[in-house]
């Protein structure tokens, strides 16, 4: 789910601009107050901005912002959107693990349709998932590497939208393994016996498909059918052959899927 912040009052489906004076840095709010100190990170909580949900103006809630206590680069918003009765209640859906906190990101890291809308993504989704695995597009790689191109293959990766055209082809707590030599070459380099390499991944989608997460929303035959350059890549589909053909992120999942662990 994301939302978009908006400027003060009413507003249209037209109007997702940036709420003046307020920006994002990282994972944290920023509010220019005029003619007084800025705003920054967990001050901004219990304010309120507005956003647009489905084309109509809403208030949501800055209710608790405290730092991820994994990275506590991250700072974990609870949004919070007023029902059809006026009760106030979260404005997102639980993650795997239950939580409901989300993060706001700046135009192009949430993916806005609209110049300059900030985006307020939750836990379960794939932009905060990126974020929380280190793929931070402001941040830098082990070795200087602009992760901005990484995180955009991670939410092509966390979607499995093969053909980079937008659409997911996986399932919510669908457990995967991936690594690539910027954020987690040290990590899940090596799949288990149950877990094979899957697809190499660029900011556009896969570079190649070796097999599909789940076939069932897409057998690996349909999804090249669709793309035949995709296809033409994927004759021949190993992380050697990926990474020769510009992948950044190779991912491996299970011949046979299910959710979780």
């Amino acid at each position: 789910m994301v939302l978009f912040a908006t400027a003060t009052g009413a507003v249209s489906a037209d109007d997702l601009v940036a709420t003046p004076g307020l920006t994002v840095e990282g994972t944290a709010f920023v509010l220019q107050r005029p003619d007084q100190r800025p705003l920054k990170g967990v001050e901004l909580q219990g304010m309120t901005v507005n956003v647009v949900i489905g084309g109509k103006a809403e208030a949501v809630r800055l209710v608790r912002i405290s730092p991820d206590p994994d990275d506590t680069e991250i700072l974990r918003h609870e949004f919070e959107r007023r029902d059809v009765s006026g009760q106030w209640h979260s404005a997102c859906e639980p993650n795997f693990e239950g939580e409901t906190w989300g993060i706001p990101v700046g135009p192009g890291a949430g993916q806005a349709s609209h110049t300059g809308a900030v985006s307020l993504t939750c836990s379960s989704g794939a932009i905060a998932k990126c974020i929380r695995y280190g793929y931070k597009p402001w941040g830098l790689g082990h070795n200087g590497e602009n992760l901005a191109p990484y995180f955009a293959a991670c939410v092509r990766m966390i979607r499995a939208d093969y053909a980079g055209d937008g659409s997911p082809h996986t399932k919510p707590g669908t457990f995967i393994k991936f690594h690539d030599a910027a954020v987690r070459w040290q990590q899940e380099a090596a799949p288990s016996a149950d877990y094979v390499f899957e697809a190499g991944w660029s900011p556009d989608g896969a570079v190649c498909v070796a097999h599909v997460r789940w076939p069932e929303y897409g057998t690996r035959e349909t999804i090249l059918a669709s793309s035949p350059d995709l296809a033409r890549r994927s004759v021949v589909c190993t992380e050697a052959s990926a990474k020769a053909d510009g992948a950044l992120i190779f991912s491996a999942s299970r011949v046979s899927p299910r959710v979780g662990r």
